[in-house]
């Protein structure tokens, strides 16, 4: 009998792996260990021999009436919120899986009637822990922001844990990358061996719209997060090994939840019967409950049909007891001098932490005059007072928990957050936060070309967001298709897939542009042949307040046909390598044709390629007609040099007379600096000497105002 229980286990070790994933990935995950170490294998195999013959396969688990008590703490790592679950999502989280685990769910009438005399209170209690490992109260969450949110598996693991023989780590993310096997990956889990992972990442990684049953859950039951927890305390899929010839040694090697032939039972059809051997085997009659083949338990919270799971059994306690007598990792967890410091002990009276600071959402963007809103989303305890500071803005000060400030002047500023309560305070400075423009534009759209070449024009009018603070968009003097500059992503090194970094364009007026069209030259690699990067081209009317996407350009046309793949650094070297992308007017809506102020967008999606090179971007059409430039463009103006040292001339065309004419000099703060002419305008040609000598270097702006509206025209003064 032994050494036929022995093959049997052994048969399963090796054929659980080549299950293809569903939504647990926690199978895929112990082979991908045992890959790594393959030394491990072995052990793995002989440990679960041994720990299978541990416990009994006759319910009487928990003969003493003891609750265990599990700390835990839940790691939320978001990308600029996005999956920053609330408190209440987590608590609501703690809520379902106490339910499950202790038969006080509400949906047990739902289980058919042969298994219902085997719906179990696992008598296992999860409390979010009050104590950090540093001593420090704590609400038993953290949150980090981190493109590692986004499809990965362990890697999010690297950013924080806790200790994991004092606390059960739980880490909260927005998508979990899927295997070779395909899937929807929701969650997965480590098993408690030390040969099946590292001690560092024992826990269980979950999807935060599979945390809980409210708010980014709504629609959902949690039972990702029961079937994964149960995973943590050594149990095994109900098709873990399929059938065999005895229950202790088929599907789940536990007696009570009948073997299943394989992980295709993800529905809740009830006729589904996929093994006949489930009264077979045991020793001894009360070793098995059944007398007869049974259906397969579907409504068992370690089974795929997600929509009707509702019960443990008792052998399946029995097995999670064994486990966390055997295991250091769980029985540390539940030891009372752990509980202690932990602050889970029943009758500890946690005091209020000190609320942690934080403000989400990409930085602001607003034109001169507008105002912003700020969404605060600070944590870790209740807060009684914030304090805002808002240099530039008005008010400059606020202790609204969402405040309205209002810039008038352009440039960029700073903001302040300070939150308090009884217990202490904390604050965060978010640096170059708030970006004002002015409402008039810097360039004519006609003929409009940027082709990176000037330093001074690209540090001082493109703005870069960059939320990760990964590798983002820089100027590249070594690629060009003209000149000798570009502007370039260094992609192959962004760690991040699904992370965004955005380039923004000074503004421009369009609206004295007939028939407007765009070209680029674009230079990119995949890194492999599934490479998924986006390159995708926003236009916004309202300073950066708001984008419209114009066109998304996937990987498959941005690379030039028939280009390899390519997992060195690549960087374009012939002009074979670059690829010019014309975009029709019809991709810009009217709004943005007939606007005056105009802000262009860059925006890579990543996708695990290779580097992005961006040249020669321009905009092409029409100017006018002669009829609507009477209208619209009462004059022209040039200015050579530019960028320009000491002096710089003006040379100024005007089509008809001009009234109330003010020509001045501006610095980008609005400023006036130099005032070049007052008066009258008559048809005639202009031209005047700029002295420069006095300015510090930067950006400046020739303003002309008259009768006719406003004309302004970017100097750099180097």
């Amino acid at each position: 009998m032994r050494r036929l229980f022995t093959l049997i286990l052994s048969i399963f070790t090796v054929s659980a792996f080549a299950q293809a994933e569903k939504w647990c990935a926690t199978d895929a995950e112990l082979q991908k260990f045992h890959q790594a170490n393959p030394q491990l294998e072995a052990e793995y195999q002989r440990e679960m021999i041994e720990f299978a013959k541990s416990y009994k396969q006759t319910p009487d688990g928990n003969k003493n009436n003891t609750t265990y008590v599990i700390p835990v703490v839940v790691h939320v790592i978001h990308y600029n919120g996005q999956g920053n679950i609330s408190k209440a999502q987590i608590d609501d989280g703690i809520r379902i899986i106490n339910e499950d685990f202790q038969k006080l769910n509400s949906d047990t009438s739902g289980v058919r009637q042969i298994f219902r005399n085997l719906i179990e209170d696992v008598d296992i209690e999860f409390r979010l822990a009050r104590i950090d490992p540093a001593g420090n109260c704590t609400e038993g969450v953290t949150r980090t922001n981190s493109d590692l949110t986004f499809n990965k598996r362990n890697e999010p693991k690297s950013l924080i844990g806790w200790d994991p023989f004092s606390y059960l780590n739980v880490w909260i993310v927005n998508s979990i990358r899927s295997g070779g096997g395909g899937g929807n990956i929701l969650g997965f889990a480590q098993f408690p061996p030390p040969s099946s992972g590292l001690a560092s990442t024992y826990g269980l990684v979950v999807r935060a719209d599979e945390w809980g049953s409210i708010e980014a859950a709504s629609g959902t039951d949690g039972r990702t997060v029961t079937h994964e927890i149960g995973h943590c305390l050594n149990l095994y899929h109900p098709f873990q090994s399929g059938c065999g010839s005895f229950c202790q040694a088929s599907g789940d090697f536990v007696c009570d939840t009948p073997p299943q032939f394989d992980d295709n039972n993800n529905s809740c059809n009830f006729s589904i019967n996929s093994c006949f051997n489930d009264a077979s085997g045991g020793i001894g009659s009360n070793n098995n409950p059944y007398t007869s083949n049974v259906p397969d338990m579907l409504e068992n919270y370690m089974g795929y049909g997600l929509s009707c799971l509702a019960m443990f059994t008792p052998v399946q306690k029995n097995r999670m007891y064994a486990a966390i007598n055997a295991y250091t990792k769980l029985s540390s967890l539940v030891d009372t001098v752990n509980l202690r410091q932990t602050g889970t002990n029943d009758g500890y009276v946690a005091p209020d932490c000190t609320p942690i600071a934080e403000v989400l959402d990409f930085d602001k963007f607003v034109c001169a005059g507008g105002s912003v809103t700020f969404s605060e989303n600070s944590y870790g305890g209740p807060i009684n007072t914030y304090s805002w500071s808002f240099p530039g803005g008005t008010p400059s000060t606020s202790s609204q928990a969402n405040p309205t400030i209002t810039y008038n002047t352009a440039g960029e500023y700073d903001v302040t957050l300070r939150v308090s309560n009884a217990s202490g305070v904390d604050s965060i400075v978010l640096t170059n936060y708030v970006h004002v423009s002015a409402n008039t534009a810097m360039y004519g759209g006609f003929n409009y070309t940027e082709s990176f070449e000037n330093a001074t024009t690209f540090n001082n009018e493109w703005e870069i967001v960059s939320p990760s603070g990964n590798p983002t968009w820089q100027r590249a003097t070594f690629a060009s298709t003209t000149g000798s500059a570009s502007v370039w992503i260094n992609n192959l090194n962004n760690s991040y897939i699904s992370g965004v970094d955005q380039l923004i364009s000074p503004t421009i007026d369009m609206s004295i542009v007939g028939n407007p069209s765009i070209s680029m030259e674009v230079a990119y690699r995949r890194k492999v042949s599934n490479s998924s990067d986006q390159l995708r081209l926003k236009a916004s009317v309202d300073c950066g307040e708001s984008w419209l996407t114009l066109i998304t350009l996937p990987a498959s046309f941005l690379a030039v046909s028939g280009s390899p793949t390519q997992t060195s650094n690549f960087v374009p070297t012939s002009a074979g390598q670059w690829r010019t992308i014309n975009l029709p007017g019809a991709v810009m809506p009217n709004v943005v044709k007939n606007s005056s102020n105009v802000k262009f967008m860059f925006e890579l999606i990543n996708g695990n390629g290779n580097n992005l090179f961006i040249d020669d971007f321009s905009i092409n059409g029409t100017l006018v007609g002669e009829e609507e430039l009477s209208a619209n463009e009462e004059a022209e103006m040039f200015v050579f040099p530019n960028p320009a040292s000491n002096t710089t001339t003006l040379k100024l065309y005007s089509n008809e007379s001009l009234e109330q004419v003010e020509l001045s000099l501006f610095n980008v703060l609005g400023k006036e600096v130099k005032k070049l002419y007052q008066g009258n305008m008559s048809p005639d040609q202009y031209q005047f000497e700029i002295d420069l000598s006095e300015l510090p270097k930067g950006m400046y702006f020739i303003n002309l105002r008259s009768n006719k509206g406003i004309r302004t025209q970017r100097l750099v003064v180097q």
